[in-house]
């Protein structure tokens, strides 16, 4: 209050914002170290504090949760973090000016990318000050930095012994418990891992050396090759898509980047059918016009086991008209053969206009393994790409030649650029789909440890020994957990892409009810606007895979948020799903400690939040829960229900066994198949509900009665529907799918029933599942539902209102069909034909329906109309 009165006074409206600004951050900030003393009672060389960024109104967005700020004389430093679990790198910036502004782009990148794991996206950075120009002198000063940095942070970080929060001393608190702290590598600091895990000793840090992932005692990401074959998961599925397969199929290459890196000599290796053409790094080009593939892999290991630069590559090796030039000179000379291949006006050049033409190479590959932003969409200028260094570097996305992109390094292409260049027939998702793989590893670790740390601790464990063993004796299997999340979000990203244009308007309203939440900001993220969107409609084209990949990723953001908000990570039915997330051996070993982890919830959450919209799309959440008014937590309920009831992990993994041995466009088409089934069944649950969905409850009674339908569908399916199933299953084996699922798969349209199905069953004790089964698809047979659905399908619906009315009427069919069988079972006793038997009583009504179905089946296309008048006339005899 006294503040306020003595600000009121000031004169200046200059002064009173900037001193009201200082009062909000002194407001915003929850704890410092300022109070704190060291060993001998005197100051700290240094300041940190917590601050809380969403009370500051003037910061930029995205707005972090927290913020902790490190003063010293000698450096500064951040580390904003979107929640109060989040993992990312701490870097050492050269941006003196404008660290902070560099830390909270790639942070926000981070939670990007970190959709796939258990934290949300963090950051950290810090600038040294007076840097020295002796290079020994230079590192020493950013070891220090970044080890007071760490000093920092912990000061003011929470501890735990056992389950006991311990705050810091010296400080007061004013926000709740907050002990989850980890850092991991960045850009000058990736050698600094076993450097924070010492820190984390000396200030005996709950998390151990779990609180750096990739130490000395840890996942060696370069040594797995991870990062890089996490993105060729990614370049493995494009080709697949293209029918092509990278693993027993030669493909030319090119690509930036050496064999002494990490991602782009890991990635080089992964096949022995890369023919790399060219490729240039920092400090040579390298040219092999028609290259050996065998022999030239070999060459490329060798390289890479030395870690040597282009210019070590065994020229004799080399195809005729290539070589290995040096980017430094003023100009180089390549031969006829390199001209030819690069389609340069000219054989003598600059190295720019080489590696220019490379970057616009005919091949099928480009794969981006090196720093820098190469490719940019021709509507951009050379400021969009925030990449100085390769201005006179860089190319349009519409000069690309290439089939298939991998980005195995950040940022290699602005988002404008990946979308021109998809829209112009190009494969590539975004950098962070791509690559992710390194913060999965690293994900896993330091849960990993934080279990074996409690099983230690419970006598479960004999000690670090031991734990350390098994680490490496899971590396295998954690880098097959990782791959699979990469595996599956390119997937979801071909599922939703492969849909198209008809998502589009449910896409675009989850988009603009995203930006009213103030979740999303479409020109930020390149998404289209509602502008552009028109535009998509007219061309008949859906989200490009870069817009699909940015909106899946949102959709990840807000679900896991949801999720993690209630009470579903404490649903029993979910215990599968945690034990999923670790390797075997300790699913074995350990499922105590598993079940008590300590982000046990935010496991769960990731867990699931990763397979609803993988498995469907990013928009079904969102549109469910607009449709049924029921919260996210119950649309994951009930997507749990419905895969567990039907065994769907069994089917998916069936259709991905397929891999490389039938046309990918059938494997999405199944999978778009399995996903209707999820989608209608999910509704129909929560439709049809009203209380909470206890999921284990469901299971139990909807799993054996759906596996007794589908096992007897030949004796339950009247001859026309059954006609149907076999004829779509004989389509399927032609195409090479084995006989097992293709029955499942062809039956999928008719099991979308079973819900109601199962219904019915148990509100008649006296008729089991099969009984009602006969009589449900009896009704449909004797009425043509079925083909009246199907024929619904090429109903074209030109606005968003008639495809919700054509939605409702095919839902008021099933409904029908729902309750005249249900009719039927209860008002005939042991008919030889019950249908047949009911209908009999209703002669006028039931003639009044067959001629409306007799028109309708004699018409040559169905509309809107027609449909309306067959359901009208479906609801009189219904209510009769």
């Amino acid at each position: 209050e006294e503040i306020g009165k003595q600000l009121d006074a000031v004169e200046s409206l200059d002064q009173d914002r900037i001193l009201r600004s200082y009062l909000t951050l002194i407001q915003a900030t929850l704890r410092t170290s300022f109070f704190q003393r060291g060993n001998d009672q005197r100051p700290k060389s240094y300041i940190a504090f917590k601050l809380d960024p969403q009370a500051i109104p003037d910061l930029p967005a995205p707005r972090p949760k927290f913020e902790i700020f490190v003063y010293s004389p000698r450096f500064e430093g951040v580390h904003l973090r979107y929640g109060p679990v989040a993992r990312g790198g701490l870097r050492w910036s050269d941006r003196r000016e404008d660290f902070r502004t560099e830390i909270l782009g790639l942070m926000k990148a981070q939670m990007v990318k970190n959709v796939v794991i258990v934290p949300v996206g963090s950051k950290g950075g810090f600038v040294v000050k007076n840097p020295s120009s002796d290079r020994a002198t230079f590192q020493q000063e950013g070891v220090e930095s970044y080890k007071t940095l760490l000093r920092g942070m912990l000061d003011i970080t929470d501890n735990l012994r056992g389950d006991e929060v311990v705050p810091p001393r010296d400080v007061v608190r004013r926000d709740p418990d907050d002990p989850y702290l980890v850092v991991a590598a960045d850009k000058g600091t990736a050698t600094f891992s076993d450097i924070a895990n010492g820190i984390s000793a000396d200030y005996g840090f709950w998390m151990g050396d779990a609180f750096a992932s990739g130490g000395s005692v840890g996942y060696d990401h370069k040594k797995m090759g991870i990062t890089a074959r996490g993105g060729w998961e990614a370049v493995k599925r494009h080709f697949r898509e293209l029918g092509t397969d990278t693993q027993s199929e030669d493909f030319t290459c090119v690509g930036v980047g050496d064999m002494a890196g990490d991602v782009f000599g890991n990635a080089m290796l992964l096949s022995q059918h890369i023919r790399l053409i060219a490729a240039f790094n920092y400090s040579h080009i390298f040219i092999d016009p028609n290259p050996d593939a065998l022999r030239s892999w070999e060459e490329r290991q060798r390289l890479f086991d030395n870690r040597l630069n282009w210019n070590e590559y065994d020229a004799s090796l080399i195809s005729e008209g290539g070589g290995v030039y040096e980017r430094s000179a003023k100009t180089i000379t390549i031969s006829e053969e390199a001209q030819q291949l690069l389609d340069l006006p000219a054989r003598t050049l600059s190295p720019v206009d080489v590696m220019k033409a490379i970057l616009r190479a005919r091949a099928d590959l480009l794969w981006l393994g090196g720093i820098g932003t190469y490719v940019k969409a021709s509507y951009e200028d050379q400021a969009a790409a925030r990449d100085r260094s390769n201005d006179a570097l860089r190319i349009d996305a519409s000069e690309l030649r290439v089939k298939v992109v991998g980005e195995g390094a950040n940022l290699g292409f602005t988002q404008r650029g990946r979308i021109e260049a998809n829209l112009a027939g190009v494969r590539i998702n975004t950098d962070a789909i791509d690559n992710s793989a390194g913060v999965d590893t690293s994900d896993h670790e330091v849960n990993i440890k934080i279990l074996l740390y409690d099983a230690i601790a419970r006598g479960e464990l004999s000690g670090l020994e031991e734990r350390n063993r098994i680490l490496v004796e899971m590396t295998d299997d954690v880098a097959q957990l990782v791959l699979r999340d990469n595996y599956e979000q390119t997937q979801s990203i071909s599922i939703t892409t492969a849909i198209g244009e008809p998502l589009l308007d449910t896409q675009a309203r989850f988009m603009r009810a995203l930006e009213k939440a103030g979740k999303l900001n479409r020109t930020i993220e390149g998404l289209p606007d509602d502008e552009a969107i028109a535009e998509r409609h007219a061309a008949h084209l859906g989200l490009t895979r870069p817009e699909a990949a940015v909106l899946l990723a949102y959709a990840k953001i807000v679900l896991y948020e949801d999720l993690l908000k209630s009470d579903l990570p404490d649903d029993p039915q979910l215990i599968d799903d945690l034990l999923l997330y670790f390797p075997p051996l300790l699913r074995e070993r350990f499922r105590p400690a598993i079940e008590r982890h300590r982000l046990r919830r935010e496991i769960i959450a990731t867990v699931v939040n990763n397979t609803i919209v993988n498995r469907v799309r990013p928009s079904f959440v969102w549109s469910v829960t607009d449709e049924t008014n029921r919260p996210p937590s119950d649309v994951a309920r009930a997507f749990t229900i419905i895969r567990d009831s039907f065994d769907l992990r069994t089917m998916w993994a069936d259709i991905e066994a397929l891999d490389n041995k039938l046309p990918a466009a059938v494997q999405l088409d199944m999978m778009n198949a399995v996903a209707r089934l999820l989608e209608r069944a999910i509704l129909w649950l929560l439709l049809n509900t009203t209380e909470k969905l206890d999921a284990a409850k469901y299971v139990a009674e909807l799993r054996p009665r759906i596996a007794a339908m589908q096992e007897h569908l030949n004796d339950i399916l009247p001859a026309s529907v059954l006609g149907t199933v076999r004829v779509r299953q004989a389509e399927l084996m032609e195409d090479g799918i084995p006989e097992a699922l293709a029955r499942r798969v062809a039956s999928l349209d008719v099991m979308t029933s079973a819900m109601d199905i199962v219904r019915i069953s148990r509100a008649d004790a006296a008729h089991g599942v099969e009984d009602v089964a006969r009589v449900y698809f009896g009704v449909g047979a004797r009425f043509g539902l079925d083909k009246l659905r199907a024929q619904s399908a090429s109903i074209v619906a030109e606005t968003q209102w008639q495809k919700n009315a054509l939605a409702a009427l095919v839902e008021d069919l099933f409904s029908y069909q729902s309750t005249l069988a249900s009719r039927v079972i209860s008002e005939t006793d042991s008919a030889k034909d019950p249908v047949e038997s009911w209908l009999a009583s209703r002669p006028r009504l039931v003639e009044r329906v067959d001629a409306t179905m007799n028109d309708v089946r004699g018409a040559s296309t169905v509309d809107l109309a027609m449909l309306t008048v067959a359901s009208r006339q479906l609801r009189v005899l219904v209510e009769s």
